[in-house]
């Protein structure tokens, strides 16, 4: 039976659901899917992603989680998850992370600038945990 081109996988159509500002249907999208295909690590960190948006920190880090355990050869799974940390306030977590990400792509530019952002939180130089700046 040949395949429909013109469907969305349920991870594209979760990301333009994010894409468009309604992460709850990215979300109801998703977590079916991750249902029976638990091993796609892309779809979890998409509902990282959504999860995020919906400022549900806690459970954003557990997909993000899930993610990097799916995938650890990702640079972008791991930074992403730092983030998440970091947003938690859980700084070496987010920098044990990032040290991930970097041992995976050693020039992964956003990796380096969440290592910044948590140099400037232990500094005090930098107060705002909750600019928005998920990938």
């Amino acid at each position: 039976m040949p395949v429909d081109k013109t469907l969305d996988s349920p991870v594209d159509l979760a990301k333009r659901f994010i894409r468009s500002g309604q992460p709850l249907l990215a979300v109801e999208v998703l977590e079916p899917w991750l249902e029976e295909y638990a091993d796609d690590a892309e779809a979890w960190s998409v509902l990282a992603g959504a999860r995020y948006k919906l400022d549900n920190l806690p459970a954003a880090r557990d997909a993000a989680a899930t993610a990097v355990d799916v995938d650890p050869r990702s640079a972008r799974y791991w930074s992403n998850y730092g983030m998440i940390l970091r947003k938690l306030g859980q700084l070496y977590e987010a920098e044990r992370a990032q040290h991930r990400a970097l041992s995976v792509h050693a020039g992964y530019r956003r990796a380096r600038t969440e290592l910044s952002k948590i140099h400037e939180i232990r500094s005090g130089s930098r107060h705002d945990l909750r600019e928005s700046d998920f990938i």
